[in-house]
């Protein structure tokens, strides 16, 4: 027997088994209990949605011997013979390829005669958008007072090429795109029941991939499942459908963010070479900038990209790192560049150029290299000269108010630190520099949590910089950065770090978390030491150097 293609093999066979359309399903069944059979439905959608298997399940269920509680039962002769395509009171045209007002015209002779087997005489014209004019015509009577035993099913993909004088005469239904998760549960399904493996993150790609057709995922899976017969994993299907996975879009978009452009141009010569078509690049990296702006809009927000959970919560703290106009405005680069790709003859250099455009974005907010060698200053604390007034005779009409003080000269300056200074091992300095072996230490941290795929945790913790205070790593996040710090300091990413530090080091080390000291903070502190100095000397006797 001769292999049967996943779609076809897990065709729904009763209402109940169709899956994302249950606005048609109990529409139908209600009107089929009640009696109210129509004598012409428009079944239209996407591809895949459906259409086609709904309209064999209701002429079906129009003949069927023995139904239950509205099913076919899939038992009886004439549901068996349906299912094999043998039936012969129901006709399948597809109007592609039988378009011309010859075909229909047959059609209108046939259809007085009365079924040969069972109780209707049912039509099933798929792709009914391709009729000509002249054939449309030659329906619309028919259409509008068939025979009693006559039912008409047309399915379309493009409804608003259907005359309007069609439309009118049938019951439509509109089918909707499958939801994500409807589609992955269904492939859970199709992988459990036939002993196969695969990951979750496989699935949601195929299942992103189908754009709501769940007969694409089906094709799409067939596949992937027959490239191997270890785990299916992500790499493996997005290898084998062109297109790119999310984490490798996470990472691309990293190298852009941070300014790397020639690691950035590396990876999409990567992914070229690995058989990724420049347009799909593009395409996917556009509907990327667009999954995270939907992460900015809080609290739903996920609902509305099709990811896994730890997938969007990383792109979300990306989405915060970069910011939303930065996002809309690469957008707005990107966009035009579609439609040049269709006339360009090479897809890959348009592409580079739109990568060195966007790197070049973030250019001016990374004006350091990613490592700088530590040089060792010596710390002095910023002084404020204080300079006292000279005093005032009388001969100048001031009225002294203080006693007279004998002095032979003028007094000196007096030098105020405008911050004091503590110990450092007391003190947490955000600015001060590293040492070679916290350094190192990180590096590595940051590494193993790489290799352990520990990537949401990664995505936090690597944007804090590490210190070491009173025997504990301190990461120090800047202050736009809040969002990071409280997901790293979460209980389960904290255990995670310090399970790293422990494995490098050898020993255990808390991992705290702290924002830096902001520039308003710093000049607060300055001022209160500045009105300290003035109640001791008094206002009229210093003079404030700004530098």
């Amino acid at each position: 027997m001769s292999y049967l293609a996943l779609y076809r093999k897990y065709r729904p066979q009763t209402f109940d088994e169709v899956v994302g359309q249950n606005h048609v399903v109990v529409t139908i069944k209600n009107a089929l209990a009640s009696g109210r059979t129509s004598h012409a439905y428009l079944f239209c959608g996407t591809r895949g949605t459906g259409k086609t298997t709904m309209a064999k399940i209701l002429a079906k269920t129009l003949n069927c011997l023995n139904l239950e509680n509205g099913e076919p039962c899939n038992k009886c002769e004439h549901c068996v013979r349906i299912n094999e395509g043998s039936y012969m009171d129901i006709l399948e045209i597809d109007a592609a390829s039988n378009r011309g007002i010859d075909e229909i015209r047959e059609l209108r002779e046939k259809i007085k005669l009365s079924p040969a087997e069972g109780s209707y005489k049912v039509y099933i014209i798929d792709e009914v958008h391709m009729l000509t004019p002249e054939a449309f015509n030659a329906l619309l009577k028919t259409l509008e007072e068939p025979p009693k035993h006559a039912v008409f099913i047309l399915a379309t993909t493009e409804p608003h090429k259907i005359p309007m004088t069609i439309i009118s005469r049938c019951q439509r239904y509109d089918f909707h795109r499958i939801a994500l998760e409807d589609i992955v549960g269904r492939l859970k399904l199709v992988i459990d029941e036939g002993g196969y493996q695969a990951e979750d993150e496989a699935l949601h790609l195929i299942a992103k991939m189908a754009a709501g057709g769940l007969r694409d995922a089906l094709g799409m899976l067939d596949q992937c499942l027959s490239s191997s017969s270890e785990m299916l994993s992500t790499a493996r299907v997005a290898d084998i459908i062109g297109v790119s996975e999310d984490e490798f879009l996470y990472e691309w978009v990293e190298r852009i963010r941070l300014g790397q452009t020639a690691k950035a141009l590396l990876a999409l010569q990567d992914a070229l070479q690995r058989g990724k078509q420049a347009g799909q690049l593009l395409r996917d990296l556009i509907q990327y900038f667009r999954d995270l702006l939907i992460l900015q809009l809080g609290e739903g927000s996920m609902d509305l990209v099709s990811t896994t959970k730890e997938q969007a919560l990383l792109m979300q703290a990306q989405g915060e790192t970069i910011g939303r106009d930065k996002i809309l405005a690469m957008v707005e680069q990107l966009a035009p560049s579609q439609n040049k790709m269709k006339y360009e003859g090479d897809g890959q250099l348009l592409l580079e150029v739109e990568v060195i455009k966007l790197s070049r974005r973030f250019d001016e907010e990374i004006p350091v290299p990613d490592k700088v060698p530590a040089r060792k200053q010596e710390s002095k604390p910023e002084v404020i000269p204080v300079k006292a007034e000279a005093p005032k005779t009388e001969s100048e009409g001031v009225k002294k108010t203080q006693p007279e003080l004998k002095k032979t000269q003028a007094e000196p300056a007096v030098a105020i630190p405008a911050k004091e200074e503590q110990p450092a091992s007391e003190m947490l300095n955000t600015n001060q520099e590293l040492s070679a072996d916290v350094e190192d230490l990180w590096e590595k941290v940051l590494e193993q949590l790489k290799e352990q795929r520990e990537i949401t945790t990664l995505a936090f913790v690597k944007e804090g910089t590490p210190k070491m205070k009173d025997g504990r790593l301190v990461l120090c996040f800047p202050a736009s950065y809040e969002f990071h710090k409280k997901n790293a300091e979460k209980p389960e990413n904290r255990k995670k770090v310090e399970a790293c530090i422990q494995k490098t080091s050898g020993q255990k080390c808390a991992v705290v978390c702290t924002l830096e000291e902001t520039e308003a903070e710093e000049k607060v502190e300055t001022s209160d030491i500045v009105n300290t100095v003035k109640r001791i000397f008094g206002e009229d006797k210093i003079i404030i150097m700004e530098d």
